[in-house]
């Protein structure tokens, strides 16, 4: 690590985020508070609970969403770095020649990668929408903090449309994006797209909500239709692990993740 400084991270729980869902809380609590200097009816009364109930349920949504990303930072239970630990712990890859990170965020799974494989290039690719707490210039500032800066780069760029030719990377990994990608609502159109740049015979892990039926109707399918894409293929089901905490196992946050990794 280049001096004293300290990689910046954050988590995928924006600040935004918990910017939005408190000032919410606080502004209807407010309201509520207010609506007692006036009088009125049923009508009322019927808007204070539901002012009440409003306020309730976002003040709720900020402390479970504030103490998470608390526990998914390294400065707290530095439980995201687990869990990207475990994603490349699937990648079965000699570590020679170079890795693609889809949806790299801050550059924390590309730079772990860079440690992993000390031979190893990697590319890591993000949109960096500006709901999140990233910015490829924060990866690059982390890359160079961890030293490897050397070897890792990093490029802004759409998952459904990746800026590289057919067969391109000896392998790549993916952590919680796929079903964030809005221009690709097809997941099993998005997951080749992902293939697509990976040679013959390489390597690959890729996580997301596989669990959520919201973003994979039909998980099953889903697999089997990929196996005919691929040499090898495994889903693991990383929802049984003991790294998450039973506070985090929610589909809020890390409760409806799996795991596809194998061979192409």
């Amino acid at each position: 690590m280049n001096g004293q400084e300290k990689p910046d991270y954050a988590t995928w729980i924006p600040v935004k985020l918990l910017i939005a869902s408190g000032a919410g809380g606080g502004i209807l609590a407010g309201l509520f508070c207010l609506s007692f200097l006036v009088s009125g009816g049923a009508a009322l009364v019927v808007l204070r609970v539901f002012v009440a109930a409003g306020a309730l349920l976002l003040l709720c949504f900020f402390s479970y969403m504030g103490y998470a990303r608390r526990l998914l930072s390294d400065e707290g239970g530095g439980v995201q770095g687990r869990i990207l630990d475990n994603v490349l712990s699937f990648l079965h890859w000699d570590g020679n020649g170079v890795l693609l990170d889809i949806g790299c965020g801050s550059g924390a799974m590309a730079i772990k990668a860079a440690k992993k494989y000390p031979l190893a290039r990697v590319v890591g690719m993000d949109y960096w929408g500006a709901a999140w707490d990233y910015a490829q210039s924060q990866c690059e500032s982390n890359a160079w903090i961890e030293g490897v800066s050397d070897r890792v780069t990093f490029q802004k760029g759409d998952a459904a449309r990746l800026d590289f030719p057919d067969a391109h990377f000896d392998a790549a990994v993916s952590n919680f994006v796929f079903h964030e990608v809005r221009s690709q609502p097809d997941k099993l159109a998005l997951i080749r797209e992902a293939l697509r740049v990976i040679k013959p015979g390489g390597a690959f892990s890729f996580q997301d909500v596989f669990f959520s039926r919201t973003h994979y109707p039909d998980l099953e399918a889903l697999i089997k239709e990929l196996s005919k894409d691929v040499t090898k293929l495994h889903f693991v089901d990383t929802r049984e692990n003991g790294f998450v905490p039973r506070f985090l196992r929610t589909p809020l946050v890390a409760g409806e993740m799996g795991l596809l990794y194998g061979v192409k």
